[in-house]
């Protein structure tokens, strides 16, 4: 138990780490004109724009929470919407401070006041993550169709970088390292698939692939459907009125939008709640459309704090709520057997 707790330390810290590690990397070549120029951007911002950010914001995470009821409906679970809900949003607040506890802390509270079996909640869970992973998938392939020029000039720009090198005879190294990976692979293929990570990324694939088996059983497959699809819409549409927002990137529209969903989704991924990676990322995707840095950083941050803040307030907010709002449900239930 000691030593989990050990590792377990050392895990948040390094994570935490390189959170930090990349906030300072993203924001280390920021000169003095750079920081004025964001300043006098911001102070021209159109914060009217917040209002339906937020909204869409907080239909998302309602609309999740309406689509995971769809998943517990095959296990015969009918939870309240409300406390799902609520347990969606703590859970997101959850992960924001302890990488992936948000998935445990809102099965075990949602079993807890609505009265169901918490491990089968986790099978939906991992439903719930193979299908946003194929959804992420999708939304890539629909950022490269759309914007096959911009794709085609960024392989071009690397295929320059890559000749350049070439000419300096660093690509023979290269080659012969990948040759070597691939042969150290094919003859300790055996004892590779030992290692923790192995088991872990093969047991990744299997969830997924029973994740969209499950498909099957589901009751209201329409409905699932068309709340997976107004998800990542939301999400796109808050990344599009952050363009909005502010002078310099009103010009861009959802083709960037796209982009940077795609690659900010990534970015979520790598750190909890996005911290450092989402901003670095998008700062760079941003200034591929022509914006200045200074410019691309502002608006990195913009649609990387509005959800932020949203699942800073709306979580602390469902934590405090879910045990009144239970207790007074629990009180009137009681009340209600009583005069009966």
């Amino acid at each position: 138990m000691q030593k989990k707790r050990i590792i377990n330390l050392i895990s948040y810290v390094l994570t935490f780490g390189l959170c930090a590690f990349l906030i300072w990397f993203s924001l280390k070549d920021v000169s003095d004109a750079d920081i004025e120029k964001i300043k006098f951007s911001v102070s021209k911002a159109n914060y009217f724009l917040l209002i339906p950010i937020v909204i869409m914001g907080v239909l998302s995470h309602w609309s999740r929470a309406v689509r995971w009821k769809y998943l517990m409906e095959p296990l015969q679970m009918y939870p309240s919407t409300r406390n799902t809900f609520l347990t969606v949003m703590i859970g997101y607040l959850a992960n924001m401070f302890l990488p992936r506890f948000g998935e445990v802390i809102k099965c075990t509270l949602l079993a807890k006041y609505e009265k169901i079996p918490a491990d089968k909640l986790i099978g939906t869970i991992i439903t719930e993550r193979a299908f946003d992973v194929l959804c992420l998938l999708l939304v890539f392939l629909i950022t490269f169709i759309i914007q096959v020029d911009l794709a085609a000039e960024y392989l071009s720009t690397l295929a320059a970088k890559y000749n350049a090198n070439a000419s300096n005879g660093s690509s023979g190294w290269v080659l012969i390292s990948i040759i070597a990976f691939l042969v150290i692979l094919f003859l300790f293929r055996n004892t590779i698939r030992q290692f923790s990570l192995f088991i872990k990324l093969r047991q990744i694939v299997k969830n997924v692939l029973a994740g969209i088996m499950s498909f099957r059983n589901m009751k209201n497959k329409k409905g699932f459907v068309f709340h997976t699809i107004l998800i990542w819409s939301l999400y796109l549409g808050m990344i599009v009125l952050g363009f909005k927002s502010i002078p310099e990137t009103s010009i861009l529209g959802f083709k960037t939008g796209f982009s940077v969903l795609s690659f900010g989704s990534i970015g979520m991924i790598v750190t909890p709640g996005g911290m450092g990676a989402y901003t670095l990322l998008v700062n760079e995707i941003v200034s591929l459309y022509g914006i200045e840095k200074a410019m691309s950083l502002a608006i990195s941050w913009i649609i990387w704090l509005v959800p932020t803040i949203i699942i800073l307030i709306g979580g602390s907010i469902s934590l405090l709520l879910i045990p009144i709002l239970n207790n007074t449900k629990s009180n009137a239930h009681e009340t209600r057997n009583y005069t009966e």
